[in-house]
Formats: C-alpha cells, structure tokens, sequence
C-alpha cells in the first residue's frame, strides 16, 4: 500500500496534510484502484442463484466463495470513472471492499476485519504526509 502511495496519487492533486481525512481519502482511494489485497473469502450469508455462461448454478447458505477485491474495486456500476484517482467519491468509504471489509471506519467495524488494516492505512497516510512535506519545494516551484 505505501508503494501505491507514492506511485498512484498523482503529485499534482492537492491535498491538505493537516487534515486526516483527506490524507486518508487518498490513501483510500489508492487503495481502492489497486487492491493491495486481491481476494477475500468469505460464507454466504444467504441462497444464490447465479447465471454462469447460459446456464443456472444455486450455492447454499454458508458456502465458501471467495470474492475478487480488485475486480469490485472498479465496477464501473459501483464507481463513476473508476480508473480515474478522485477521493472525494461520495461513495468512496461506504463502498470501497478493502482489507477484507466492506466500508472503511478507523474504530474498525463488523465481525471482522484484517488486523493490520488500520495500521496499514495509518502507516501510509504518514508516509504520504512526510513525502508530500519533503517534496513541497519541488512541488510549488
């Protein structure tokens, strides 16, 4: 995720360092282009059907399915311009499926939720905030 930091946040967007939620809307939004987390399995909660190439497959409750995070992360029906870095996407921390949990909240929510996720994110916030900081001569001429 800090390597996403620093490669997918373009320089030129702007961002106030003194505050934390911009910084993590960043981060959240590099995050959200580029999963540092690829898949997450999961139970169904409920019966699925599903429509697999013509033909109808139903899964049971409390099937193990896995989910592709990168693939959700730019559903164009999820996403206005998914390819497009925007933090200020109205649904960017209610629909962002990251880190194994579907939202984004710094207490943590759910059931669930990887255990570094908050620290990852903290980690590469300040590291956007002390990359942004050193660099802010280069960036202002």
């Amino acid at each position: 995720l800090c390597k996403q930091v620093l490669d997918d946040i373009p320089d030129e967007y702007s961002i106030d360092l003194d505050d934390k939620m911009a910084v993590t809307m960043a981060v959240l939004e590099a995050a959200r282009m580029k999963a540092p987390v690829n898949n997450v399995n999961v139970m169904l909660g409920n019966k699925l059907t599903l429509t697999i190439n013509g033909k109808e497959y139903t899964f049971d409750r409390g099937t193990p399915v896995a989910v592709s995070i990168g693939l959700s992360s730019v559903d164009a029906n999820q996403f206005d311009n998914p390819h497009v870095f925007n933090p200020e996407r109205e649904n960017l921390l209610s629909s962002s499926i990251n880190f194994n949990h579907v939202g984004y909240s710094e207490v943590g929510s759910g059931k669930r939720q990887c255990p570094g996720r908050n620290i990852a994110i903290k980690l590469a916030s300040d590291l956007l905030i002390e990359y942004r900081n050193s660099t802010s001569d280069v960036f202002s001429d």
